[in-house]
Formats: structure tokens, C-alpha cells, sequence
């Protein structure tokens, strides 16, 4: 049975980059990847028009009517290539909705998704300072904000990913009153590892979903040494969803901090938290309203890979409690999915973890060792999975 999987999000987020490295591992898959882009420079210069990455947006936004006709038209040739293909799951990437100035350009609309039928979807994006640094890397796209650092606000950048969200989430659910069903939409951090996607991708049956709920901030090395070794352990048996693999959280963090120590500070420095070295200083009034939303934002795709998924392994390597930990569970609990927590202390824990934290299949328990724990979930895989 063909699958088809709509690969979307906000511009300037990494998506084909990701895609594209992740599936020169995909050996032995059945698989077509169509990149919606190429299909509207073919057809454009078919027309006598020259559509390129420069221009698109200008092209768009002044000659919106053409623009939607081959758009519209490249869909149809993809759906085309999709009914004739052999091949078992199709990948289809383009951006979601884009704001530019007083316009907007549509990735896809209604009619769009309509003829393509997805199946799943998944928004692709990376945290927000990633976006930032790719603008400035990016000549095309630096020079549309006159080549200056300080132009290029973190609320713009947030906005963008807000309104791709938002316009994923309103097709869908008209699609669904259409008749056509969407498994699911789905926030993905590109910071997972390639094998990470692959398994989503072609794999979902052999390793169902579970999200990885821990601490997330204020440890040491050590701390998150053993968070990606028990996401390794576990990633061989179930495709394991990270909240960390879009990390939002340290520039709210900083922020914090920052405003904490000096109420009148007006630059917010912060670390590249990938490589270490670099340190940016931003503006605070603009990181401020960014933050904001950034914080809703956190939230919204947490619980969205805790409703998508099966099951919620907590893995919760200190005796201080998580308000956000706490919270995934709740959220996991109410959309009935299992529930696993490690937490290797004698100190009993919150009443409140306690109680989501014995919520597992068949044993009413927590777990003290890891390995332990791993080997239920492995076990008890055919009662959560029905769910």
C-alpha cells in the first residue's frame, strides 16, 4: 500500500538540507522523494517563465494568480507520479505558508492536500537561533534584510513558524471534514539523529513511538551524557522522540537568567549551544516578545510528540521535581498512553509523579534501573500499541 508523507514547516528551517542527508542512509528502502519547488521551476520555464530561489517570492507575491496556477499544476504532476510509482512511501517537501512584507506565498492549499491524500505529516523545524544564523549565511536571503544582523528579528522568525503551524494544522482539519484522514502531524525537531527520521519514516510499525520525557535544563555535562545514552539504548527499539532536538528552551533560559542578574540589561548574550563558541548579543525588547511566544510554543510541540506517540518514557536522573515533566505525563495519561518512569532514588517523588508514573501496562511500578525498565516496555509493547 502506497504512503504518502508531506514534508512541510517554515522557510529557512533546514528541511530538504536534513532530508536529504538522512536519506543516503535509507539503503534497501522503497521510497520517491519530490521536492515541490523543482516541480514549479520546470513547469514555469515550460511556460517561458524563470522561477528561481531569488526570485521566488517577489514572482509570487506580484503575480499571485499565475503562481497559484503552477503550483496547482505541480501538485498534479506529483500525484500523477505517485499513481504510476512502485514505490512504497512518498516523500513530499515544501515549505508550509511564508510572510513577506504586507504578503503571503501558500506552500499548498486545501485543493492541494486534497489531490495529494498524505497520510502523516510532518512540520520540520529547527530552534529558532539555527534559522537566524542560516539567514546570515545565506547571501540570497541576507541581502533581503540589506545585509544587516540587527534586522533579522527572533519575532519575525517565531512568527514565521507560528503561521506555517497554524496553516498546517487549519488544512488538516478541513481535510478531515472532507473525508481525507491524517494519522497525524507531527513536530520535528531536525537535531534527531538521520536515524531518528528513517525510522519515523519506514519503520513506524517495527519501533512505534515514544517520547523521551526528562529535565531539561540547569545540570551538568554529566546529566545529559546519560539522557543521550538512555535515548541511544532506547532508540533500538522504538523510534524515540526528543524535545531536545529543537532547542527553544536556552534562549528563554538565558533570557531569564540574564534579566535576573540585570533588571536594566538591554543585550541578551548568548552561547551557540551546538558548538560552544560563538556568542550573539540581541537585542532585549526583541528577545522579549520572542520569548513569549517561544514559550507557548515550547509547550504546544511537547505535547504534540507526547499525543503522537504510544508511549512516554520519563527518564528522570534527579530528585528535583519538573513542572514540564509532570505535565507530559498528565498529558500522556489523558490521551491514554503508557506511561514509564525511571526515577533511581530512595526519596519518594511527587505524589503527582508517583501516581503517572505507575500508569504502565500490566505493572504498577517505577524503576530504579534503566535497563530494567527498557526490557518492560520491550515486553509489554503489545498492550500500548493497540492503544
Amino acid at each position: 500500500m502506497k504512503e504518502v508523507v508531506l514534508l512541510t514547516g517554515a522557510p529557512l528551517n533546514g528541511r530538504d538540507e536534513y532530508i536529504e542527508e538522512a536519506l543516503k542512509e535509507a539503503q534497501n528502502e522503497s521510497y520517491a522523494y519530490y521536492h515541490v519547488f523543482d516541480y514549479i521551476r520546470y513547469v514555469a520555464k515550460e511556460r517561458g517563465y524563470k522561477i528561481t530561489r531569488k526570485n521566488v517570492l517577489d514572482f509570487a507575491l506580484n503575480h499571485p494568480e499565475l503562481m497559484n496556477d503552477i503550483r496547482d499544476e505541480s501538485f498534479e504532476r506529483i500525484r500523477g507520479e505517485i499513481d504510476e510509482s512502485d514505490k512504497k512511501v512518498h516523500l513530499v517537501s515544501t515549505p508550509s505558508l511564508f510572510r513577506w512584507g504586507s504578503g503571503s506565498v501558500l506552500g499548498f492549499t486545501l485543493s492541494n492536500l486534497k489531490l495529494l491524500k498524505p497520510n502523516r505529516v510532518l512540520i520540520v523545524l529547527d530552534d529558532i537561533l539555527s534559522v537566524r544564523r542560516r539567514i546570515i549565511q545565506d547571501p540570497e536571503w541576507f541581502e533581503r534584510f540589506s545585509n544587516d544582523e540587527t534586522n533579522i528579528k527572533l519575532t519575525t522568525l517565531v512568527m514565521w513558524r507560528e503561521d506555517a503551524i497554524n496553516h498546517v494544522k487549519t488544512l488538516v482539519h478541513e481535510l478531515k471534514k472532507e473525508g481525507v484522514e491524517v494519522r497525524y502531524v507531527l513536530h520535528f525537531g531536525i537535531r534527531h539523529p538521520y536515524r531518528t527520521f528513517l525510522d519515523l519514516i519506514f519503520k513506524e510499525h517495527d519501533k512505534p513511538l515514544v517520547y523521551l520525557s526528562y529535565p531539561m535544563t540547569g545540570h551538568e555535562e554529566e546529566y545529559y551524557h546519560r539522557v543521550r545514552g538512555f535515548y541511544n539504548k532506547l532508540s533500538e527499539h522504538f523510534t524515540v522522540l526528543d524535545p531536545g532536538a529543537l532547542d527553544d528552551w536556552w534562549v528563554v533560559s538565558e533570557y531569564d537568567n540574564q534579566v535576573e542578574k540585570d533588571p536594566n540589561i538591554t543585550k541578551i548574550k548568548i552561547m551557540e549551544i551546538f558548538d560552544g563558541h560563538k556568542v550573539e548579543e540581541l537585542d532585549r525588547e526583541d528577545i522579549e516578545q520572542a520569548t513569549d511566544i517561544l514559550r507557548r510554543q515550547l509547550v504546544d510541540r511537547d505535547f504534540n510528540l507526547v499525543r503522537v506517540s504510544k508511549a512516554i518514557a520519563v527518564y528522570h536522573y534527579t530528585k528535583e521535581v519538573s513542572a514540564g515533566v509532570i505535565s507530559e505525563m498528565a498529558e500522556a495519561h489523558r490521551n491514554l498512553g503508557a506511561i514509564y518512569l525511571y526515577y533511581p532514588f530512595k526519596r519518594r517523588p511527587s505524589p503527582f509523579m508517583e501516581y503517572y508514573g505507575m500508569q504502565n501496562p500490566s505493572r504498577r511500578t517505577m524503576y530504579k534501573d534503566e535497563d530494567e525498565m527498557i526490557r518492560a516496555m520491550v515486553e509489554e509493547r503489545e498492550y500500548w500499541t493497540k492503544a
